[in-house]
């Protein structure tokens, strides 16, 4: 299901829908049932809207905890910017910020940001790219639970395996190819490999996206916070903060929810509901009624993520940031997922004549790493950064920040768990649960399950009284 506009269908109705969870998936929701008309009710058991869309303001420093920029194609964020005020927020990356590494025996080795760059990339060998290239002339295969390091390894070559799709991989979900379900993890893949014969050619053929706020990568002026933030504000008192769900239960009408408040009468009365809730979350709320969904959900992995943000002087570099960042296949010895070069994408990020720079670490090739100390965690960071800029490297301003359990795992199987949830609550059309989990990990994928669930509950109620 896409959205589509549903102008009050359900107005003066008495409709009520109650979303849970208040990340993007959720205020998505809540915005789109509060456009249909029903009286609506976003409960977050946190004090703060956005999930692990976070920013802060360090003195000049703006350091984003979670998604750093959005892509071009991201019609429903910038569609929900433009509803509460933010449209004229956006900022376009910088031109450089095309440029993208991966580190490769013990050096940055470019990305080629167009396929006349390929001869000049040392990123992969000559006999790498030449099979890279070749990907047109490989025919269709795979099944529906190939995996992500099984796809590029029959389609690119073992080199491209190895050391695109492992870094790929790291700087999506910070996962491991060979765990990842491809079906899940990347559908357009498997699409344009079915539909053309080719990635390469369905990678060529697909249109670009038009009418968009900003060039290339983009983001908002204030951090990415400010959208989420926006849209609770717009919510009014109908975004409840500090207000955890415990407990779901089937009443005569519809669900009755039980709110963790003061009092065991703390309850209230909905027509529909919308989980848009971490998967072992919402399997807990479900599982006295729809145990089989529970049991899904449950089963689905997730990855804990480190950040480290780390401020320094570009000048006393012997390789100064120029680009997006880079990425580090599992066996090149640095101990980090890869880098964001924050203020060589957005330049406000950091104060005049200074850098930052954001590290991951962790995922699920490192998980220990949430466990470790603050200071373990810089001296990692520094070590590594080091090892890439040169021992000149001085940090002036540091900050770690650790989001547990935060990125699901799309792992093999995860399409088989996903259409379960979906037949077992086809009996229920008013509840929905939805979230990266349910229809991917992007942003806008999360902003968009949201919409769709909340035009599921909302067709529903409306056909009611047709």
């Amino acid at each position: 299901m896409r959205s589509v506009p549903t102008p009050e269908i359900l107005r003066d109705r008495g409709y009520s829908i109650a979303v849970i969870g208040g990340g993007i998936t959720g205020l998505a929701a809540a915005m789109q049932a509060r456009q249909s008309g029903a009286e609506v009710h976003l409960f977050e058991s946190s004090s703060r809207p956005g999930g692990w869309i976070r920013t802060t303001h360090e003195d000049d420093w703006i350091l984003e905890w979670g998604p750093h920029s959005v892509l071009p194609t991201s019609p429903t964020l910038i569609r929900l910017a433009e509803q509460v005020g933010l449209g004229d927020s956006w900022r376009s990356a910088r031109k450089n910020a095309s440029k993208r590494y991966i580190w490769r025996d013990n050096s940055l080795r470019a990305l080629p940001s167009n396929p006349l760059l390929i001869p000049f990339s040392r990123a992969l060998s000559p006999l790498g790219w030449a099979r890279l290239v070749a990907e047109p002339l490989i025919g269709r295969g795979g099944d529906e639970e190939e995996s992500v390091r099984s796809f590029f390894r029959r389609r690119f070559g073992v080199e491209a395996c190895r050391y695109l799709a492992d870094a790929m991989v790291a700087g999506i979900c910070g996962g491991i190819p060979e765990q990842l379900e491809l079906n899940s993890f990347s559908p357009r893949l498997k699409e344009w490999e079915q539909r053309y014969g080719s990635v390469l050619m369905g990678f060529l053929r697909s249109p670009r996206p038009t009418g968009v706020p900003f060039q290339g990568t983009g983001t908002l002026q204030q951090g990415m916070e400010s959208l989420p933030s926006a849209l609770a504000l717009e919510l009014g008192d109908r975004f409840h903060p500090d207000t955890p769900v415990t407990a779901v239960e089937r009443s005569k009408n519809g669900w009755k929810l039980f709110l963790d408040g003061a009092y065991p009468t703390d309850t209230i009365q909905v027509d529909g509901v919308i989980m848009a809730l971490p998967a072992f979350v919402a399997g807990r709320l479900l599982t006295p009624c729809f145990p089989r969904v529970a049991e899904a959900l449950n089963q689905i992995p997730y990855a804990s993520m480190t950040l480290v943000q780390i401020g320094y002087d570009p000048e006393s570099c012997s390789k100064r940031p120029d680009g997006f960042g880079f990425l580090v296949p599992r066996d090149q010895g640095l101990p980090i997922l890869g880098t964001i070069w924050s203020s060589s994408i957005f330049p406000w990020r950091a104060p005049d004549t200074k850098s930052l720079a954001t590290i991951f670490l962790g995922g699920t090739r490192d998980p220990g790493v949430v466990d470790e100390s603050d200071r373990l965690l810089v001296d990692r960071a520094i070590s590594a950064l080091q090892s890439v800029h040169g021992q000149g490297l001085i940090p002036v301003m540091t900050a770690v920040g650790k989001a547990t359990a935060a990125i699901p795992q799309q792992c093999l199987g995860h399409g088989k768990r996903v259409t379960t949830i979906r037949s077992e609550l086809l009996s229920h059309p008013e509840l929905v649960v939805a979230g990266g989990y349910m229809d991917g990990i992007s942003l806008e994928s999360c902003a968009r399950s949201g919409e769709d669930a909340a035009l599921q509950v909302v067709s529903h109620l409306a056909s009611r009284q047709e």
